[in-house]
């Protein structure tokens, strides 16, 4: 039976901390988007898109993949701005916003006069089996070679490596405003037989021989009783904290659906439709302290019960607990 409450108690905090996690998340790209906003208006372009960016990570959305588009091209990352323009037309289509479709592709018709553009082509006897080109962290496939592709002004480094040679390294910097550059890679070169025994070396290092060690007896404490019941109370609260985040999770959606509903437009809204829109802003909030409070306990109990010593006929410990509701916190109160 204790598997199975084992598995209980890891699924539960599997489920309430991904919901946690993700409410989390839409809080914090919901600040960044709004903090990313007031610099560009600002015109720290710089400082805005790296918040935008992170915003889109945590939670992805056409409208602020849109403002990151606008933020690069101003900060003059072309070739940035470009990918994701593309991106927001593919993705409006899909959510029937022609207004970001056209909007989109009218800065994609700007811009593409203006992308400075890279050629990357193999020398004779360089395409050997294994070998990788990557320009900064992005790999480039056979067909990305020889093409003019769009890279953004600034510094750029083109590696290539293949199994028993030495790697070939460079530096690219392209100039802001139209430019065109090329690069080639050469063959590369065999790799000295000593440096290949040194990378032997280091592989066997890093796989050491392992021994067995005996498990070490343990004796039994007299609190085992009482502590499992601390745990099994604490794991319990815990799930009465995670149904409490549950319910004013659906309330914070139900209430953001109403909102949207109500005029709000992506993240823009009118007087009414804010406090709508605040309303849920509150809820998700209670909801992800609910959350958190709840996995916290449902976790610790679950360690409090099955790291409990075996109980013994000497075992007395007891245990009363309780819990406490607050619009914005849980509590428990344990006596041994």
């Amino acid at each position: 039976m204790r598997w199975a409450a084992s598995a209980f108690f890891c699924t539960l905090l599997g489920i309430s901390a991904q919901a946690q996690a993700q409410a989390t998340d839409r809080v914090l790209a919901e600040e960044l988007f709004r903090q990313g906003q007031e610099l560009m208006k600002q015109e720290r372009y710089a400082e805005a898109c790296p918040k935008l960016a992170e915003s889109q990570r945590l939670d992805p959305g056409t409208g602020t993949l849109l403002n990151l588009a606008v933020c690069h091209e101003h900060e003059g990352k072309l070739a940035t701005a470009w990918t994701e323009y593309s991106q927001v037309v593919t993705l409006a289509r899909r959510d029937n916003r022609p207004d970001r479709v056209e909007y989109a592709e009218k800065r994609i018709a700007a811009i593409e006069p203006r992308l400075p553009r890279l050629t990357v082509t193999l020398s004779p006897g360089s395409d050997v089996p294994g070998l990788v080109v990557r320009l900064d962290d992005a790999e480039l496939g056979r067909p990305a070679l020889g093409v003019a592709l769009p890279i953004d002004p600034g510094t750029h480094e083109l590696t290539a490596t293949a199994p028993g040679k030495q790697p070939f390294r460079t530096t690219i910097h392209i100039e802001p405003g139209l430019s065109r550059g090329s690069v080639t890679v050469p063959a590369l070169l065999d790799a000295p037989a000593e440096a290949e025994a040194r990378e032997a070396g280091a592989e066997a290092g890093a796989n050491p021989s392992t021994s067995t060690l005996e498990p070490v007896p343990t004796t039994a404490s007299p609190r085992g009783n009482a502590q499992r019941i601390v745990g099994l109370s604490m794991g319990g609260l815990g799930v009465v904290g995670i149904g409490i985040g549950a319910a004013f999770g659906f309330s914070a959606i139900s209430k953001f659906n109403e909102s949207n509903r109500a005029g709000c437009e992506g993240r823009v809204c009118d007087p009414d439709a804010a406090k709508i829109r605040n309303d849920a802003r509150a809820a998700g909030n209670v909801s992800t302290i609910a959350f958190a409070a709840g996995a916290g306990l449902l976790g610790a109990g679950a360690i409090l019960y099955f790291t409990a010593p075996k109980a013994s006929v000497e075992d007395h410990g007891f245990a009363v607990t309780g819990l406490t509701v607050g619009p914005t916190s849980l509590g428990l109160r344990a006596v041994w």
